[in-house]
């Protein structure tokens, strides 16, 4: 049951999932109303099973396509910063490979479902263009959200509003070293030592501070990468975290990371190296 579960909190199989499931749907819907005789109340009605399946491979290739277009503009350009000028950038660049299949596939796909004789440079073109605009509405519905987090959360030099009581004080990303939570109360840790009590609960300080910066490791701690001294693998696939020695009188100065989110950390460890 536990392995289901993680299953599905996956966020790279749920993207895949997702978005699969939003293909076949649209890729029906469509295909039913797109020509009369595969309208279902049509007298000659006829399950459009050909046309279905080409417009999934062609989604399926789309979103393949702008995935990882995204996850390259993510690892290069998105982590440092967002403007329009980078966004545009990624857009039209996603543009551009789908550009460069869909002639092919055009004509490829047309000719096995219609025969050579459909083929028509109005119906490119307009195909072409409906493609396009469907494609750009599709990227900014798939990846709004993940930019969206990116633009709030990556700035390095980014700063924590810390409530405790009635008083609120800054504390730059740079001088947080780990948070971690205790009795219910939450504490940031910075870099010289110092511990500061705090009002949030893990929960809302995770939703706060750069993902780029922080790891939530488990339900406990938040950790920077500039806390980590070792990273030791142990029993049953988990991970050791051992923190750095002005944190050894800590109760958290070791963390273990469970099997599930190993690959996330050392994902996010990696590139902090």
């Amino acid at each position: 049951m536990e392995i289901i579960i993680n299953f599905f909190k996956n966020k790279k199989i749920n993207f895949w999932v997702r978005n699969g499931f939003i293909i076949v749907v649209l890729s029906i819907l469509i295909n039913h109303l797109t020509e009369p005789e595969n309208f279902p109340l049509n007298k000659s009605y006829k399950f459009p099973w050909f046309p279905i399946v080409a417009s999934i491979i062609v989604g399926g290739i789309v979103l393949i396509i702008a995935s990882f277009n995204f996850k390259y503009f993510k690892n290069k350009y998105f982590t440092k910063k967002i403007n329009t000028q980078i966004l545009l950038r990624f857009l039209f660049s996603t543009l551009g490979y789908i550009t460069i299949l869909y002639i092919p596939l055009y004509y490829g796909l047309n000719g096995l479902i219609n025969g050579t004789e459909s083929y028509s440079i109005y119906h490119l073109l307009t195909g072409f263009s409906i493609s396009l605009l469907m494609c750009t509405l599709g990227i900014a519905l798939l990846f709004s959200k993940d930019i969206y987090k990116l633009h709030k959360l990556t700035s390095i030099e980014g700063t924590l509003k810390v409530r405790q009581g009635g008083k609120i004080t800054l504390v730059k990303y740079p001088e947080i070293a780990f948070i971690y939570s205790e009795n219910k109360i939450v504490y940031i840790v910075k870099t010289d030592g110092t511990t500061i009590s705090t009002d949030f609960t893990l929960n809302e300080v995770e939703s706060k501070i750069s993902e780029q910066s922080f790891f939530r490791a488990n339900r406990q701690i938040i950790l920077h990468a500039r806390s980590i001294e070792q990273v030791q693998s142990i029993e049953n696939g988990k991970l050791s975290i051992l923190l750095k020695s002005i944190f050894s009188d800590k109760k958290t100065s070791q963390i273990t990371i469970s099997r599930y989110k190993r690959q996330a950390f050392m994902d996010w460890f990696n590139k902090k190296l």
